[in-house]
């Protein structure tokens, strides 16, 4: 096939009119959809939006930066082929757009970003030289300012067929999107595929007949919760063209999808929907009338179908000592069940990071670079949690220092729970990869209880961590456990937050 001809094939799975009335057999009559009149709709501006078709937004989980496609021209006048484009927002308002630059954009075309919610990685569709189809989906990274080489992401997801119209969802492993390959329902259907923590990606699964149908099914978006799936359809009942539909993830299986109705829904086509992990702003293409172009990206709000609430950890990791920024793996935990939930890692230049953490669970979140101490916190973001922001910088020790334990015990015990485990497990590599290094498990309380009291439980407890170390083969010389009862608070002793601080085991590195 010739470039000529598969850039017809990209354009039409976009843009033809064509599309629609390929599949108008297939497509239900039109019904009366319901009308949100809070919501309001506001065009981008002339920013964001050009004479030429703008489209298929996808925005940081902070909502501070918007990645989109553009067939406009570059600044030198050459043209047009479909290119990355980006905007932050400032004091309320959209910066001039600029052009992403190689080498994720060529000469040739590449459509439908997805940016993983920290900013650092995002997946988009094109058809290049290794390429397995006629389009195909690749990921690149962030390295400081510079984004890396695209990567294809292999002959799991990408077949001989048609992949575009990614969306990756917060876990950073789990990635939707759209394929005409064999095996679905209609035109073009939604699957989903998810990432090893090898790096492999699964045989993609077809979300079913809940969601795809004999008409197409496009423009998928995960919401931060993991559960919320926004997408495009023109199978399902809706006002003509592709409208934008809703469905949940209701523990086994996609509940029946919801038509958004208007006016997020128009008589055009609308579809490439995205939100910031907040949920409360929407942001989509439309063809609708009183845009500068073809497809212009619009902004609604209040979301009426917000997703459920998240978390957000953000912040810069750095070198405790010399306040330089770190390149470290942030590794996502569920303490309940020991899984890895996620693993990301803090921009290499500038130490920035961000995770999500969908509610419902317990989580603990660890930061690691080389020839530093590991840094842990845990996070309990309850079922019905709204969402909420923590700024949480982090400032890795070098090796000789002292590292709080992410560690839990029951009231008034010293018996290990299971929680803790994950968090011994980091302990244990990390005296398995310096096998000289000698430390102390040191035990603090708070200050309720007499002196006596809080002195044996302290002793138990860091006893408790020393046994596990030595069971997991640290020869008993190299760890020291000590108790310092209430000793040495880092908190006040006067609020349960203060006292809930004071209950710790540390880690004192005492030799490398």
């Amino acid at each position: 096939m010739t470039r000529g001809l598969k850039f017809q094939s990209f354009f039409s799975h976009f843009f033809s009119a064509t599309l629609a009335i390929l599949f108008a057999s297939c497509q239900p009559s039109t019904i009366t959809v319901p009308h949100h009149s809070e919501v309001v709709v506001e065009n981008l501006g002339p920013n964001v939006n050009s004479p030429y078709d703008d489209f298929s937004p996808t925005i940081t989980a902070d909502g501070k930066i918007l990645y989109f496609t553009s067939t406009r021209p570059l600044s030198d006048g050459t043209n047009n082929q479909q290119d990355f484009w980006f905007s932050r927002i400032r004091d309320g308002n959209w910066s001039m757009a600029e052009n992403v630059g190689a080498p994720v954009n060529t000469p040739e075309n590449e459509g439908s970003p997805s940016i993983a919610p920290d900013g650092q990685t995002i997946y988009f569709a094109a058809q290049r030289p290794d390429s397995y189809g006629s389009m195909d989906i690749y990921v690149a990274d962030l390295r400081g300012t510079r984004w890396s080489n695209p990567r294809n992401l292999g002959p799991n997801v990408n077949t001989e067929y048609w992949e575009s119209q990614p969306s990756i969802a917060s876990d950073g492993r789990t990635l939707y999107f759209v394929s005409d390959r064999p095996g679905g329902y209609g035109g073009t259907d939604i699957w989903v595929t998810v990432r090893s923590l090898s790096g492999e990606w699964s045989q993609p699964t077809n979300l079913g007949p809940e969601v795809n149908t004999a008409g197409d099914e496009a423009s998928p978006f995960i919401a931060a919760d993991g559960k919320t799936l926004y997408f495009s359809s023109n199978g399902h009942p809706g006002m003509g063209g592709l409208d934008m539909f809703v469905t949940r993830w209701d523990k086994d299986h996609w509940t029946t999808p919801v038509n958004m109705g208007t006016p997020l829904n128009s008589e055009g086509d609308d579809r490439f929907y995205s939100l910031p992990a907040s949920g409360r702003t929407v942001y989509f293409s439309s063809d609708r009338p009183g845009g500068f172009g073809g497809l212009d990206i619009y902004a609604a709000y209040p979301n009426p179908f917000p997703p459920g609430g998240v978390t957000t950890v953000a912040g810069v990791v750095t070198d405790a000592r010399t306040g330089r920024p770190l390149g470290a793996d942030i590794t996502l935990e569920d303490l309940e069940s020991g899984e890895v939930v996620a693993k990301f890692q803090s921009n290499d230049v500038t130490g920035e990071y961000l995770v999500v953490l969908p509610a419902g669970r317990h989580y603990g979140v660890t930061a690691e670079a080389p020839d530093h101490l590991f840094y842990s916190d845990r996070f309990d973001v309850p079922v019905d949690a709204a969402y909420k922001e923590v700024r949480k910088d982090i400032q890795l020790d070098p090796l000789v220092g002292t590292v709080r334990l992410n560690v839990f015990f029951d009231f008034d015990k010293s018996n290990l729970k299971k929680e803790s485990i994950p968090e011994l497990k980091r302990a244990v590599r990390l005296m398995q990869q310096y096998p000289k290094m000698v430390v102390e498990v040191a035990g603090h309380t708070d200050s309720v209880g007499n002196d006596q009291y809080n002195q044996r439980l302290s002793e138990a407890r860091a006893n408790a961590v020393r046994t596990y170390l030595i069971q997991q083969g640290i020869e008993p010389s190299r760890v020291i456990a000590k108790g310092y009862g209430r000793t040495k608070p880092v908190a006040s002793n006067a609020t349960e937050e203060g006292r809930a601080r004071n209950r710790r085991v540390e880690f004192h590195v005492l030799k490398k």
